[in-house]
């Protein structure tokens, strides 16, 4: 199971199977060009493998002028 903090202090727990992040995003609902998402504070590519031990957080981008 992942960890996934999410905007507004919720959090999941989901498991993995083998799965990238774009594909755990679309799975979620979750638009990639809304967000992006860290994992050790480190950003992370759409086509990144995941593991069950990571622990990633959620930041939403915020549009405006």
């Amino acid at each position: 199971m992942v960890a996934l903090s999410l905007p507004g202090a919720r959090r999941l727990e989901e498991p993995l199977t083998g799965r990238r992040l774009d594909v755990l995003l679309a799975d979620l609902g979750l638009n990639p060009c809304e967000l992006i998402v860290t994992r050790d504070g480190c950003l992370l590519p759409d086509d990144a493998p995941l593991d069950d031990a990571d622990s990633l957080r959620v930041h939403a981008i915020v549009h405006g002028g």
